[in-house]
C-alpha cells in the first residue's frame, strides 16, 4: 500500500504541536486568521476530544496563564469554546466549534497543497520513504502510529 501526500499531512498534524518550531518556516498559513500557537492549540483540542484546560496546558507545554490567553483568542474568533463540568464548575473542558473544524480543514488543505507542490516531483516510492522517515522521527516526540 502506498502512502499519499494526504497521509503525510495527517502524520504531521498528529505530532505538529511538539515540532511547531521546526515547521514554522515550512508552514505559513494563508487565509487562516489565527496564530500558529492558536492553530496548534485548536488541533490538540480536536485530537484529544474535550481535554480539560490542565490537560491542554500540559500537552502544549504552556502555563495555565498562557493557555488562558490562547483559548480566549480562539473563543473570540468563534473557533473554540469552554465547557463547564456540571458537577464541578472548576473543571473546564475545551471544545472545537464547527468554525474551528473548518479552520483545521483549511490548514490541512493548505499544507496538503504546499507539500503536494514540493513533493509532486518525487515518485510514490520516495513519498512512502519520506512518510516512514517522518513517522520514525515522530516516535521520538511521543507519536504512536495507529
Amino acid at each position: 500500500m502506498s502512502k499519499t501526500v494526504s497521509d503525510l499531512v495527517e502524520l504531521i498534524t498528529e505530532y505538529y504541536p511538539k515540532l511547531r518550531k521546526v515547521f514554522r518556516n515550512l508552514v505559513s498559513i494563508k487565509d487562516v486568521p489565527i496564530s500558529l500557537t492558536q492553530l496548534t492549540c485548536l488541533n490538540v483540542i480536536d485530537k484529544q476530544n474535550l481535554p480539560t484546560m490542565s490537560e491542554l496546558a500540559e500537552a502544549l507545554s504552556m502555563s495555565n496563564q498562557q493557555l488562558t490567553k490562547v483559548v480566549d483568542g480562539l473563543e473570540d474568533l468563534g473557533m473554540a469554546e469552554r465547557v463547564y463540568n456540571e458537577s464541578n464548575r472548576r473543571k473546564i473542558y475545551a471544545k472545537v466549534t464547527p468554525k474551528g473544524k473548518q479552520t483545521l480543514e483549511a490548514f490541512k488543505s493548505e499544507l496538503d497543497r504546499k507539500l503536494g507542490r514540493l513533493l509532486g516531483k518525487i515518485s510514490d516510492d520516495e513519498t512512502d520513504k519520506l512518510y516512514y522517515c517522518v513517522a520514525h522521527i515522530a516516535t521520538y516526540f511521543g507519536y504512536k502510529e495507529q
